[in-house]
């Protein structure tokens, strides 16, 4: 047992600031070892100025302990020196009493602000290593493209996977993978040629068989896959030659192309004799290793750490940084830059959602992207929901109940992650006036759909109504079965969109997706606007017919906007070449630190 964790388990036994008499043998049952060893530890801590020892000698005779430090400070010392041995589950748990502790919180976020960041270190051959390090809260469970649903997940595979085509920093489509295309007058056929002497991370070579492994890879999924209604629009796929492949659609779609830029239609390579199938799996030594055509690939991956290496045959050309560590860590203090805001992914050169007052020395800028919080009727079940008169009710409810505090939340790609810390809720004095007498005589009974991230922000949700005459229950489950049955058993469904670069075919996809859970007619009537938008070639067009039926959704009381806010980025004049992905990230493959002596001749 290690020293750090006894002083924990005397802490909870004893308290700290406590005399307490007792003998080195009741000790020594305590922390379940012999005579001798319990003497070293004792000895250990008195030299560590953990404890105060008297001892008294003789048999029966007893000593006198004092604990001198606080257990939070001693739980946050033992972290960090997991972290550098990335023992971290052993000790999450060992210290997870104490993860709400401010003590504890200052004591990590003290220690995460030197850990973390750019660091530089001697290679084998002297070569310069520059490294950055970022903490991540969110568990990174998967980074194959087929199977990722959080958005830091879709940041790790967007620097390591590639698409036929890419967006631009002003959101344009440009090749990537595929240096040009053609398209046919019918807008049915695509043809893309692909780009000669790319390979895989594993050395493989790029040829137009991956693609159409990807994509009959996608096809023949079970999986609710984020865009789906899009790519279920290919009617076949196929391999003209070895650089030309060309895709043929059942109908004319526009947002196709939109599609190929996203992380669902990232290329994985097609199985061989020396590959690992594209699989996400664990085993003993951890999770399997992505490969794919990105500027970093996958050198290790397990339950705390992925690590990413620049992969130097990139054909974009290679990354500025050698490595990129992303830290998930285990607890869930908040990491702050000041005492005022929870910063969800601290970067610390970088820091994503900072708050307003970061500091004369941050430079803070938008990245254009929105997060948007809603909330939306089921009206295919049969409830009180099918009524109009109780929806009307229902969103007089909850008008005013959020309010837009400026800052966005860390996100998931299908539904975003908005801490409880970022909720953006105000007191809901005021709302307990209004009655549902009107409507119903009795309480009305709604179920509640969300995920786990989403619960308190359910709950509060749960809270307003119940003042208003409704009785609710909240419901949450994993992303999977979100997705799936539980929305469809559900009378409303909390979750977000994200606006960034893909906002047009996110739009799109989240109305498919939402006619799922309504009732005949109105299902009806988004299906026969979304068929228009799919065949219109004019971007305004388009999205004229997404206003359209956003439009009817909010004056048939069936989607209820609860907040939007900006997703920012903070940043020190140390990093230079920021630029950021679709989805408002930061691009990995640009950022560089110059060194100590070439800033300091500019300051």
């Amino acid at each position: 047992m290690k020293l750090h964790q006894q002083y924990l388990l005397l802490h909870r036994h004893y308290g700290h600031h406590t005399e307490h008499e007792l003998t080195l043998a009741d000790l020594a049952e305590l922390l379940n070892c012999t005579h001798r060893n319990t003497l070293t530890i004792v000895k250990k801590m008195v030299a560590h100025d953990w404890i105060r020892w008297v001892s008294q000698r003789g048999r029966g005779r007893r000593s006198s302990l004092t604990l001198l430090v606080p257990a939070d400070q001693i739980a946050a010392e033992y972290m960090m020196q997991a972290m550098n041995r990335r023992e971290l589950q052993e000790t999450a748990e060992q210290v997870s009493a104490f993860s709400s502790s401010t003590i504890m919180q200052d004591h990590l976020n003290q220690w995460l602000l030197g850990y973390s960041g750019h660091h530089t270190e001697a290679g084998t051959n002297n070569e310069q290593i520059d490294t950055l390090r970022l903490p991540l809260r969110q568990q990174l469970h998967a980074l194959d493209p087929l199977y990722i649903n959080l958005l830091a997940e879709s940041f790790v595979t967007s620097h390591v996977f590639d698409g036929l085509v890419q967006r631009g920093e002003h959101g344009e489509i440009l090749p990537c993978l595929a240096h040009t295309w053609d398209v046919s007058a019918d807008r049915k056929t695509w043809i893309f040629y692909l780009r000669k002497g790319i390979t895989f991370h594993n050395g493989q070579l790029l040829t137009s068989h991956d693609i159409v492994h990807t994509f009959e890879r996608l096809q023949s999924t079970d999986r609710r896959t984020l865009y789906r209604d899009v790519s279920k629009q290919i009617l076949s796929i196929e391999a003209v030659d070895s650089l030309t492949v060309c895709f043929q659609l059942k109908d004319p779609h526009e947002l196709f192309l939109s599609f190929l830029t996203t992380s669902r239609a990232a290329i994985v390579p097609s199985p061989g004799t020396n590959e690992q199938k594209m699989k996400h799996s664990g085993d003993m030594h951890g999770m399997q290793k992505p490969v794919g055509t990105g500027p970093f690939k996958v050198t290790a991956w397990d339950d705390h750490l992925c690590r990413l290496e620049a992969f130097s045959s990139y054909f974009q050309g290679r990354a500025h940084m050698d490595r990129v560590d992303i830290l998930q860590i285990p607890w869930t203090a908040s990491a702050k830059m000041d005492d005022s805001q929870d910063i969800e992914t601290p970067f610390f050169h970088l820091v994503h959602n900072p708050s307003s007052s970061a500091g004369a020395d941050w430079t803070q800028i938008s990245a254009g992207v929105m997060v948007h919080k809603l909330l939306t009727c089921n009206t295919q079940k049969t409830g009180p929901l099918n009524d109009p008169e109780v929806r009307a009710h229902l969103q007089l409810c909850l008008a005013g109940m959020y309010r837009d505090d400026g800052r966005a939340d860390d996100s998931e790609v299908v539904v975003p992650d908005f801490s409880a810390g970022n909720t953006g809720m105000v007191d809901p004095e005021g709302f307990s006036d209004i009655s549902i007498s009107s409507v119903s005589s009795s309480p009305i009974s709604l179920h509640i759909a969300t995920i786990p991230q989403y619960r308190r922000d359910a709950q509060y949700l749960a809270s307003i109504l119940e003042q208003c005459g409704f009785s609710c229950t909240v419901r949450t489950a994993t992303m999977e079965q979100f997705k799936g049955n539980l929305r469809l058993e559900s009378d409303l469904i909390l979750f977000s969109l994200i606006r960034d670069r893909d906002e047009e075919l996110r739009r799109y996809d989240l109305y498919s997706t939402l006619s799922e859970h309504l009732e005949g007619s109105a299902r009806i009537t988004i299906h026969e606007i979304l068929q228009t938008i799919a065949a219109s070639p004019i971007v305004a067009d388009r999205t004229c017919e997404l206003d359209r039926i956003e439009q009817f959704l909010v004056d048939q009381n069936l989607l209820f906007h609860l907040s939007e806010k900006p997703v920012e980025t903070a940043y020190l004049p140390s990093v230079r070449g920021l630029s950021f992905n679709s989805q408002g990230w930061v691009n990995l493959r640009h950022i560089w630190f110059p060194s100590d002596v070439r800033a300091s001749q500019f300051d």
